[in-house]
């Protein structure tokens, strides 16, 4: 699954082997890793060549951050099929612990397996309309388990 989560994120998030700067002007490399202070690329400067070791590193890193995470939110997520777990780790992945609890009847859904309506509730976030796209793949994936 992890090879599975990697190719999805590299197409949803980029792979940069530099530091750059994201949207929001924060330094960041790899597959959307932000830097942090503890990180040793913290005060790079932007350009700053990052090796396929560390950006492998750091996406093991946040891939075990987001798990935990999507665990976190829903205790079952092992027991559901693998693209429903794809989906919540993602999700984790792209908006962070406290961002992703905010999708309640998302997770209500998620929690019965109730895929449909949790596809819709992608679809009617805030989310969809800041990366539709994206946020559209989520939901056709959940779509397509029932």
């Amino acid at each position: 699954m992890i090879a599975e989560l990697r190719a999805l994120l590299e197409a949803d998030e980029g792979v940069k082997h530099e530091i750059y700067l994201d949207h929001l002007g924060k330094a960041t490399t790899g597959i959307g890793h932000l830097i942090l202070e503890d990180d040793v690329e913290h005060g790079w400067a932007v350009g700053a060549p990052v090796s396929e070791e560390r950006v492998t590193e750091l996406f093991v890193q946040d891939v075990k951050t987001a798990t935990a995470d999507a665990i976190i939110l829903q205790p079952h997520l092992n027991d559901w099929p693998v693209d429903a777990q794809i989906t919540c780790i993602s999700l984790a992945f792209q908006l962070g612990l406290p961002r992703y609890s905010k999708f309640v009847k998302h997770h209500e859904a998620l929690d019965r397996q109730f895929w449909m309506t949790a596809a819709e509730e992608l679809r009617s976030s805030k989310l969809y309309r800041q990366t539709p796209e994206r946020t559209e793949r989520h939901a056709k994936r959940l779509e397509n388990l029932t």
